[in-house]
């Protein structure tokens, strides 16, 4: 048989039994030998196919103990979705909307499930983002803005899409800043945009969040050239 074809057969029955609910996160997988003999298959095949699922991270091996189902789905979820982007490239017009729809689903959620810290980190980077001078410091406090708006919605799949987004798009993300201050002339507009986003969530007050997220991505569009 096709070697790669012995690695699918591995491949999907650690699947299958995730699937079936037979293996959780943490869960020990059953022994080489005994997935040898459960396969019929050879122990080098056996090898091959638990080092795939290594590689992309859904299963941990631990040195004397055997392999384990990851704990950290997420991260592995967000290397995935990262490397895709990167092979995709760049279409700066579906940047913008996907991390438009992104933003705008995640303050939807977020408003209901913000915890204390939450507020407490918005509350935080707005201030530092208004007072910092330096326009490096002030890029780095907008994007922890906005990380944990997106943090706070509970929400894992929109969580891991995000976080491999903004690993793919870190420079671009700084040079679409760098282009709105240079058109403003100010970054004044900017700061009142992220303002009613803050405020608007502190005071479970939806449509001015909105309206400030709707303001932030409008500069965008009107300084993205």
């Amino acid at each position: 048989m096709d070697t790669s074809k012995l690695h699918n057969k591995v491949v999907s029955y650690i699947k299958n039994e995730i699937v079936q609910g037979r293996l959780l996160p943490g869960s020990k997988l059953p022994t080489e030998r005994e997935l040898a003999s459960s396969l019929s298959m050879s122990r080098n095949s056996i090898r091959e196919g638990l080092r795939v699922l290594e590689n992309i991270g859904i299963i941990t091996p631990v040195q004397g103990s055997g392999n384990y189902i990851s704990l950290n789905f997420d991260e592995t979820m967000s290397e995935m979705l990262s490397f895709m982007y990167f092979l995709k490239g760049i279409d700066e017009e579906q940047v913008i909307e996907f991390r438009w729809m992104i933003e705008e689903e995640a303050l939807k959620l977020s408003l209901h499930r913000m915890k204390e810290e939450d507020i407490k980190a918005l509350k935080t980077n707005l201030s530092a983002l208004i007072a910092s001078k330096n326009e490096e410091e002030k890029i780095q406090y907008d994007q922890m803005l906005h990380s944990t708006i997106v943090n706070a919605c509970g929400n894992d799949f929109l969580i891991a899409n995000y976080n491999a987004f903004t690993s793919f798009m870190d420079s671009h993300i700084k040079s679409m800043r760098q282009r709105i201050v240079r058109g403003m002339e100010s970054s004044h507009l900017l700061e009142e945009a992220h303002r009613k986003m803050v405020e608007g969530l502190i005071q479970s007050d939806l449509d001015l969040s909105l309206q400030g997220l709707h303001d932030h991505f409008g500069y965008i569009e009107q300084y993205k050239k």
